[in-house]
C-alpha cells in the first residue's frame, strides 16, 4: 500500500503545481486525471490500516475528478457534434 501512497502524492502534487504554474486548467484532461488517480490511490492506501477520514475525503475527491473527466468529455463531444438546426 505504500506504493499507492507514493504514486498518489506525486500525482496530486504534479496536478497542483501545474495548475498554479498556469500549465493546466480545471478544463484539461491531465489535471482531472491526475486528481482522479492520485485521490483514488490515496483512498486505497487508507484502507490498510483503515483511516476513515482520509479514505472518505480521497474517495470523494476521486469521484469529483471523475466528474471533471466526464464533464470535459461531454462538452467536447457536444462541440464536435452540434445539434441540428430547427
Amino acid at each position: 500500500m505504500v506504493i499507492f501512497g507514493l504514486i498518489a502524492s506525486v500525482a496530486l502534487l504534479v496536478a497542483f503545481a501545474l495548475l498554479n504554474l498556469g500549465k493546466l486548467t480545471p478544463d484539461d484532461y491531465p489535471y482531472q486525471v491526475l486528481n482522479f488517480v492520485g485521490a483514488g490511490f490515496l483512498a486505497a492506501s487508507a484502507l490498510n490500516p483503515y483511516n476513515a477520514g482520509v479514505f472518505w475525503t480521497e474517495l470523494i475527491w476521486s469521484l469529483l475528478g471523475l466528474y471533471g473527466i466526464v464533464k470535459i468529455w461531454s462538452a467536447r463531444r457536444r462541440s464536435s457534434h452540434p445539434a441540428p438546426a430547427a
